[in-house]
C-alpha cells in the first residue's frame, strides 16, 4: 500500500467522481483508476461505486477513507513538528467556523498568523455547526469553532465564550430605544435560516418556552444574507451581535428580554493530535478571544 494510493482515495471521495479527482490531483484519469484498483485489489473489497451521482464511498470504502484521513495528518503533524524542531513555524492548519462567527473572528485570526506565524498555510471552512462537528471527528478538520452543546463522543472541546442574540429590525419600524420583548420581535414576522441550523433551534425553543409561534417569512441558507433581507423589509430576525456588519444601513438592533445567550467552543478531535501548525492557529484563536473579552492575552 502506497501513500499516494490513499491520497488518490480521497480526493475521489472528496471530489465526488473519478474526473473531478485527476483534476485535482493533476494527472489523467486513468491513473487514477488504476491506483483505486490496485487498493481495492490489495484490500480485497470494492471501496467505490459509480453511479449518475458520481463516485460513492462504499461502507469498506469509508472505513479506509477514515483511516486514510488519519493517516494524512499524522504525516502532516510529522513535517510540522520536525519544522517546529528546526525553529520554522510553517506547516498546513485546517479550521471550521460557524457562519455567525466567522465575520469577526477569520479576518483577525489570518492578519495574527501572517504577523508571527507567516509560514503556516490555512484552510478555513465556514459550515453549520453539524457539518463541522462530523468534519472534525472524522479529521478531515483539525478543529473548529461550533455552537454548544457537542454531543458527538469523537470530539473535544472548550467553551470560548458566550454570544448575546439580539433582535434585527427594519428602521422604519417603531420601537423603543430599550430592550423589547420576544413577542413584539415574532410579530413582524423572521428571516431566518433552515430548520436543522442551530441558531433556528435556539429561536425557536426560546419561543416555545413562552408558548409563542415562530412565524418565518423567508428562510434562507446563509447567514450573511439575512440582514440584508431585514433592510429590504423582508421581516425582523433574531441574530448574534457578532455576526451583523457595523455599516449595514436601513437596520438596527435591540436587546431580547430574557433571551438566553448561545455558546461557542472550540472543538478537536479526541483522537487526533494537533501538529505544530494547528496548535499555532489554536493559540492565535484563543488570544482573539481573551482580547474580545477585554483580558490580557496569555501568550506573546
Amino acid at each position: 500500500m502506497e501513500l499516494r494510493q490513499l491520497e488518490t482515495l480521497i480526493a475521489v471521495a472528496t471530489e465526488g467522481s473519478f474526473t473531478g479527482a485527476a483534476i485535482e490531483l493533476s494527472t489523467a484519469q486513468s491513473n487514477v483508476s488504476d491506483q483505486i484498483k490496485q487498493l481495492e485489489s490489495e484490500l480485497g473489497v470494492q471501496l467505490f461505486t459509480r453511479g449518475r451521482r458520481g463516485a460513492q464511498t462504499t461502507e469498506f470504502g469509508e472505513v479506509v477513507l477514515d483511516r486514510a484521513r488519519r493517516i494524512g495528518r499524522e504525516i502532516e503533524s510529522m513535517r510540522s513538528d520536525i519544522s517546529a524542531r528546526l525553529g520554522l513555524e510553517v506547516g498546513e492548519a485546517t479550521f471550521g467556523i460557524v457562519g455567525t462567527a466567522s465575520r469577526w473572528v477569520i479576518p483577525r485570526l489570518v492578519a495574527e498568523l501572517r504577523e508571527r506565524s507567516s509560514g503556516i498555510e490555512l484552510m478555513v471552512r465556514e459550515a453549520a455547526s453539524e457539518r463541522l462537528i462530523v468534519d472534525v471527528a472524522s479529521g478531515v478538520l483539525a478543529q473548529a469553532i461550533v455552537t454548544e452543546p457537542v454531543n458527538d463522543p469523537r470530539v473535544q472541546g472548550e467553551t470560548l465564550m458566550e454570544e448575546n442574540l439580539v433582535a434585527v429590525l427594519p428602521k422604519s419600524v417603531s420601537v423603543p430605544d430599550k430592550p423589547i420583548a420576544l413577542a413584539k420581535v415574532l410579530e413582524l414576522g423572521l428571516v431566518l435560516p433552515p430548520r436543522e441550523n442551530p441558531l433556528r433551534r435556539e429561536v425557536e425553543s426560546a419561543a416555545l418556552e413562552k408558548s409563542l409561534e415562530v412565524r418565518v417569512t423567508v428562510e434562507v441558507e446563509g447567514i450573511r444574507l439575512i440582514a440584508d433581507l431585514v433592510a429590504s423589509g423582508a421581516g425582523a430576525s433574531i441574530m448574534p451581535e457578532t455576526a451583523l456588519p457595523s455599516d449595514l444601513p436601513n437596520v438596527k438592533t435591540r436587546a431580547i428580554i430574557g433571551m438566553p445567550p448561545r455558546r461557542l467552543a472550540l472543538i478537536s478531535g479526541r483522537e487526533t493530535s494537533l501538529s505544530s501548525a494547528d496548535t499555532a492557529v489554536r493559540a492565535a484563536v484563543l488570544d482573539l478571544v481573551l482580547e474580545r473579552k477585554g483580558r490580557p492575552r496569555k501568550r506573546p
